[in-house]
């Protein structure tokens, strides 16, 4: 079966172009057929994946989780398998996978509105985290501290929002600290926030904080960061297969480290929707 690499050479401070001669021997190596392709302004990851829909490929999509969220729909209906070389600076999708057998599996994906997600949408302060990063990445800020100063520019601008959730277990209208929508278990470059999320169960967890004062927001980020956020007081988990949100006000989601923004969303499983194949061996190979 023919190897396909689809390369965001931006991905990981250039880490992909490092790597591409690793890639190479690891093939030839194992005598895989293989084709690189590279990310452009021209083509995406998404139009490169969907050039190959009438094949039956292993698309390996090298960059972090921004670069997966835009391939993957280019997969989704086809034959082709997907893999992942976790190039990025986030790679939490990669993190969720490692933990699993090596071989082929066929996975459950996420879909927000007419977004497909493997993770984790999610919204509130630590989304908001993320996305600020963004805004002060082209200030005087070193990036080495973007994530401190986001930290504090989200912590001083944070406001509260009110939801409507909708779901087959219970209703819920309450505003909220953390809101996230699991599939798999990481987010924000290694936050466990769905510790017991599995891809193949058919069921996402929701997890959501409620309404807190600043000062506690802080350590429920530090539980969040081990996995240990779980029975803590204010913080709601239940699982299901159907989520319906509606606000006040439009609200942005992180959907695996894209922006969707939009004041309604419905938020459904599609289960066994895609091959994935994990070959820690392999990929361990082409990043050391």
């Amino acid at each position: 079966m023919k190897y396909i690499f689809i390369m965001n050479e931006r991905a990981g401070k250039g880490k992909c172009k490092k790597i591409l001669p690793n890639i190479e021997n690891a093939c030839k190596n194992r005598n895989i057929d293989f084709e690189v392709r590279y990310i452009s302004q021209e083509k995406s990851g998404y139009d490169i994946a969907f050039e190959y829909k009438n094949e039956e490929c292993v698309i390996y999509v090298v960059g972090g989780d921004g670069t997966l969220a835009v391939t993957l729909p280019g997969l989704i209906g086809t034959k082709n398998k997907l893999g992942i070389i976790p190039a990025g600076s986030g790679n939490d999708t990669y993190r969720t996978i490692k933990t699993m057998k090596d071989g082929e599996a066929l996975i459950d994906l996420g879909q927000i509105n007419d977004t497909y997600f493997i993770n984790v949408a999610c919204s509130g302060i630590d989304a908001e985290v993320g996305n600020n990063i963004e805004k002060l990445r082209n200030t005087i800020i070193p990036s080495s501290q973007l994530y401190n100063a986001s930290l504090i520019y989200t912590f001083i601008t944070f406001k509260h929002k009110k939801m409507k959730m909708k779901t087959n277990i219970k209703n819920i209208e309450d505003k909220y600290t953390i809101l996230s929508i699991c599939n798999g278990s990481y987010y924000g470059g290694g936050f466990k926030i769905a510790p017991k999320s599995r891809l193949m169960d058919g069921l996402l967890d929701i997890y959501y904080a409620e309404k807190m004062p600043k000062f506690k927001m802080l350590p429920l980020i530090l539980k969040l960061k081990k996995g240990k956020h779980e029975g803590k007081r204010r913080v709601h988990k239940f699982r299901t297969n159907h989520v319906e949100l509606e606000f006040e006000e439009e609200v942005t989601f992180n959907v695996d480290g894209e922006k969707l923004t939009n004041k309604k969303f419905i938020i459904d499983v599609l289960q066994k929707a895609i091959t994935l194949v994990n070959e820690r061996e392999f990929v361990e190979e082409i990043m050391n």
